[in-house]
């Protein structure tokens, strides 16, 4: 089930593999949902298929995007997901993941979580 999440400028730049600057130009332009908080600072709202993660997953998963660790492939839909440590690859896409957690048969993993958010942005801009 879809619902809506906000994501920061950065978060959005990192899953586009732009420049913060070209994410808040984006923004400014309307071709991100976006409204400045009261801070001044974009607030994208994006609506993903996020509902069945917790905010631990979430919180992982945006964590995972902002450092770099998840890369597109060549296939569509499918992503390669960085270990925290950097020694391991995982292939994820939205329906599973290669990681420990996926092998065990547990269908929500942060990588999963960070491959939706990734995706959301994408639909968005």
């Amino acid at each position: 089930m879809a619902s809506s999440i906000q994501v920061t400028t950065r978060e959005a730049a990192a899953a586009h593999g732009v420049s913060l600057r070209t994410a808040q130009r984006w923004c400014a332009t309307g071709k991100l949902a976006a409204a400045k908080d009261t801070a001044g600072r974009w607030v994208i709202t994006l609506t993903a298929d996020v509902a069945d993660f917790k905010a631990a997953q979430l919180d992982r998963a945006r964590e995972l995007i902002e450092q770099g660790g998840i890369l597109p492939t060549r296939r569509p839909g499918i992503y390669t997901a960085v270990s925290s440590d950097g020694s391991a690859r995982y292939l994820v896409h939205r329906c599973g993941c290669s990681c420990p957690s996926g092998a065990r048969g547990k269908h929500l993993c942060y990588h999963r979580a960070a491959v939706a958010l990734v995706q959301a942005v994408g639909r968005a801009a």
